[in-house]
């Protein structure tokens, strides 16, 4: 390692980064080796400036303007280049996103200053549980690095999608607007952080997943019409009704901690199993890839943290109480996504120090902040003694304070170019 010699802070450039697979600085880490994916992994991280495109010249085509023939043809071979890019997209974020074969596409070393890595986001899928065309319940789940372990976010069917006069509850939601893309937005808003699957589940889909290490034992701490308080022996058929369960004048969040019940004592059965199809359903995804990893590590489930009020109707809402879920989300979802209902500032971060534990140890602040890291890596020296962070768009400016109050030390600087890949720039220097 370098040693610190003068502050750096101006004179370097971290380009031409090299990007490869592995699990460094103690995250998981993908590339692709070739092919669509590779180069559009080469682009997330490129930060030169785009080519200048000279102006059109003032002489243009007659005023007649094109022939019929002409804008048929340029209309047929526009259609076929809007397939073809919406192919190579695909084909390329599938690659980056979904891979995980480890393909390398250099041999950079990543201890070497300017090695950079696409970050392989948290795996998050949404639960739903409906019965009679109502949501009864729902949960984001998210598995730890190479799923061994994870978390379960609870959330009460009333919990507000939304803020101010638009907000709405997911229950309603559900009712008017219950297509997967809708009820994975809700989610996303929700939660803040970004879902990549969904999965709804009725009372008999339930049964054919806990069948095989049914049944579970847990301890009802509650007088309901079908189950006793005490001891429960909870077949598989009766799951669905477990998770549907109320007494009167009751509030959705004892309903949750039940539900909390269910999923530890189902996640425990399934790793006390012995048998390799104790989940039925795929392996890498869905609820089958879900509970397997939540079983092969630690497990962590929380009800969502909320205020209870009234509506104007009289009815009972919960809202998100943003501060509290902002202290344990990244306890739950490491490396969250960014969406359009769940936005985050997107953050390149960067070890200038030469201590490969610097950039796992940062890490959780940075992602407190509202901002999801895209690449992981080194900058293009180790004797940076002043953390910078760097904004590459004017409108990224407040996110870049945001970033610096979050980390304590550091200094905000303007980078402004064409990058889009990426928000903010941090180089951790031995100030953090």
């Amino acid at each position: 390692m370098t040693a610190p010699t003068e502050d750096a802070d101006t004179t370097h450039s971290d380009a031409a980064p090299r990007v490869v697979p592995t699990r460094v600085f103690g995250l998981e880490l993908e590339l692709p080796e070739h092919g669509t994916g590779a180069r559009a992994a080469r682009r997330a991280v490129a930060v030169d400036p785009a080519p200048v495109v000279e102006a059109p010249s003032p002489e243009g085509p007659s005023r007649e303007g094109p022939s019929r023939e002409w804008v048929l043809a340029f209309a047929a071979a526009l259609a076929v280049c809007a397939v073809l890019a919406a192919a190579l997209a695909f084909v390329g974020v599938q690659t980056l996103r979904e891979s995980s074969t480890g393909r390398r596409v250099t041999s950079a070393d990543p201890t070497e200053p300017g090695f950079e890595a696409l970050l392989d986001p948290t795996p998050t899928l949404l639960v739903v549980h409906q019965s009679q065309g109502q949501l009864r319940a729902a949960a984001v789940v998210a598995l730890a690095n190479g799923d061994s372990g994870g978390a379960v976010l609870l959330l009460p069917p009333s919990v507000e999608v939304g803020d101010g006069v638009d907000a709405a509850p997911l229950s309603v939601t559900y009712a008017f607007g219950s297509t997967p893309e809708v009820l994975r937005g809700a989610g996303e808003a929700i939660a803040g952080v970004g879902v990549q699957e969904l999965v709804e589940l009725d009372a008999a889909r339930w049964a054919e997943l806990v069948a095989p290490v049914a049944p579970l034992r847990l301890q009802n701490p509650d007088e309901l019409d079908d189950f006793p308080p005490g001891e429960v022996l909870l077949g598989a058929d009766d799951v669905g009704a477990w998770l549907e369960a109320t007494r009167p004048g009751e509030s959705e969040l004892a309903a949750l901690y039940r539900q909390q019940l269910f999923w530890e004592a189902w996640v425990e059965a399934v790793k006390s199993s012995d048998d390799p199809a104790s989940v039925p359903g795929e392996l890498d995804s869905g609820i089958g890839r879900f509970v397997r990893g939540l079983a092969a590590g630690p497990l962590r489930v929380e009800a969502i943290p909320v205020s209870e009020s009234l509506d104007a109707a009289g009815a009972t809402t919960f809202e998100v109480d943003r501060t509290a879920l902002r202290d344990i989300i990244t306890d739950l979802v490491p490396f969250p996504t960014g969406t359009a209902l769940a936005p985050r500032t997107r953050v390149r971060l960067l070890d200038g120090t030469g201590d490969r534990t610097l950039v796992e140890r940062v890490a959780p602040a940075v992602v407190s902040a509202d901002s999801t890291i895209l690449v992981v890596g080194n900058a293009d020296a180790f004797d940076y003694r002043t953390t910078q962070i760097r904004y590459h768009q004017p409108s990224q400016r407040a996110a870049a304070e945001r970033l610096q109050q979050a980390l304590g030390v550091g200094k905000v600087v303007e980078d402004v170019r064409p990058i889009d890949a990426f928000d903010v720039t941090i180089v951790l220097g031995t100030d953090t």
